[in-house]
Parts: C-alpha cells; structure tokens; sequence
C-alpha cells in the first residue's frame, strides 16, 4: 500500500490483509453506510427500539444514520482521535469514507475469494486429478 498506509496499519494493529478485512471499524462504517442508504427522512416509527449507540460517541446517538455516515471517522466509539487522525492521513476523513475504503474492500474480497482458492499449482493440479481418475 506504501510506507505511510503501513505505518498506519501498524499503528491500528492490523498485521495481515485478514485483520484489514475484519477490522471492526471498517465493518461498522458499512453496516451504518448501508442503512444509512434505506434511511427516509422523518419516517422513523414511534417507539422504535434499534439504536446503534453501541458504535458512536454519546455526540452521534442521537443523530439520523446519514447524518452518522458524514461524521468524522473518529466518531466510532473506541475509535481514538489519534487513530483517526491516522485515517485522516489516507484520505478517510468520515465514516462513509471508511466504509468505502478500498484497500479494506480489496483486502475483504481477497479473504472471501481465498475461501474458494485452489491449493497448488495448475501442474500439481492435473497431477492429483489424473491420480484421482486412476483409483
């Protein structure tokens, strides 16, 4: 990714493309983004229980998803200012950002794609399967 995204990787602890692909704030930013997008104005029903209070600063918990998805990175609770700043400094300024950020996507879909990955080469390959048709 370049020197500066992996001093920032290093200092948010994420040591493989798995740990970018799972990391927690990454995974937050999306779930907000994408209700965010089903979000209608003012159409939110009386007593309505779900909350993501869980996710955000006490500031943002009162606050409409899309409005949430515009707030700076570090509104994620647990989410320091530092290692905000640090996202800042890739060019993640607010949580959709986040959400959208494509060294975690690229790294996501390297996880998914690996789950369905061949072991070895295409030679190794037609070997086990010509042995296979022998038995």
């Amino acid at each position: 990714i370049g020197p500066k995204a992996t001093e920032v990787a290093t200092a948010l602890n994420l040591d493989t493309v798995e740990d970018l692909a799972n990391y927690k704030y990454f995974k937050w930013a999306r779930a907000l983004a994408t209700l965010a997008e089903t979000e209608v104005a003012g159409d939110r029903p009386e007593g309505s229980m779900m909350n993501v209070n869980k996710m955000v600063d006490k500031a943002y918990e009162t606050k409409t998803l899309k409005e949430i998805v515009e707030a700076p990175a570090a509104a994620l609770q647990g989410l320091s200012d530092a290692a905000g700043e640090l996202l800042d400094d890739l060019g993640v300024k607010t949580i959709g950002e986040l959400a959208t950020f494509k060294y975690c996507r690229w790294a996501e879909a390297i996880v998914v794609a690996a789950q369905y990955e061949e072991v070895g080469t295409e030679a190794e390959r037609k070997v086990a399967r010509e042995q296979k048709a022998l038995q």
